[in-house]
């Protein structure tokens, strides 16, 4: 029972820290670098008192830390990196309020894609011969998602393996990193004829 407690404890604090979908993208930033709420505020667009209020909640659920001050103008500068990385559990998921998904998925996604963008301005998309894109559509059973969903799970966790070994040989080394982004995604895609049966209502409206 005390570990069913602390596990629902850690969870609701997750929920509360991923509960508005820009704490999620500041959670992105400094997850790959160093910020301050006026650096992220300028990054988002977004309002310096805006960012400042979502920083301390995370900071208050200790999803960043607090690493360095400057002074700038006579104010102090405070500048944070995270100390969760900014996706979810499959448990954290489930436990997460319903209405509070599509705004969270939503920022990651948004990420994602500029990720992507920013490759392809770049022309790193496609600069080394072994890079992965692949789009595979299917039609699984519910075991079949399952096996999917943990398969990937699995692939997470080496991928954050590879990156912590990774770490330490250049750590040792005078190799230069790769700067590389891993993305992944699986999802239920509407089923085809239930969405052109919506398009024709749609379009003869």
């Amino acid at each position: 029972m005390p570990r069913t407690k602390k596990k629902d404890g850690v969870e609701q604090i997750v929920a509360k820290a991923f509960a508005h979908p820009l704490r999620v993208q500041i959670l992105i930033i400094l997850n790959e670098r160093v910020a301050s709420p006026n650096l992220l505020a300028q990054e988002l667009d977004q309002s310096l008192n805006l960012v400042a209020y979502h920083v301390r909640v995370l900071e208050k659920y200790d999803c960043i830390e607090l690493v360095d001050t400057k002074q700038r103008r006579g104010a102090t500068e405070h500048f944070y990196r995270a100390t969760r990385r900014q996706f979810l559990t499959d448990s954290e998921w489930a436990r997460m309020p319903e209405v509070l998904r599509p705004g969270i998925a939503t920022a990651i996604i948004k990420s994602m894609f500029e990720d992507i963008e920013e490759a392809a301005a770049a022309g790193t998309l496609e600069e080394v011969d072994d890079v992965h894109v692949s789009r595979t559509p299917m039609v699984v059973d519910q075991q079949g998602w399952s096996d999917v969903a943990a398969l990937l799970g699995e692939t997470l966790d080496r991928v954050l393996e590879i990156q912590a070994e990774s770490g330490e040989r250049l750590a040792n080394g005078k190799e230069t990193g790769i700067v590389s982004k891993v993305q992944m995604l699986h999802f239920k895609s509407p089923d085809r004829d239930s969405a052109d049966a919506k398009t024709e209502a749609a379009v003869s409206e």
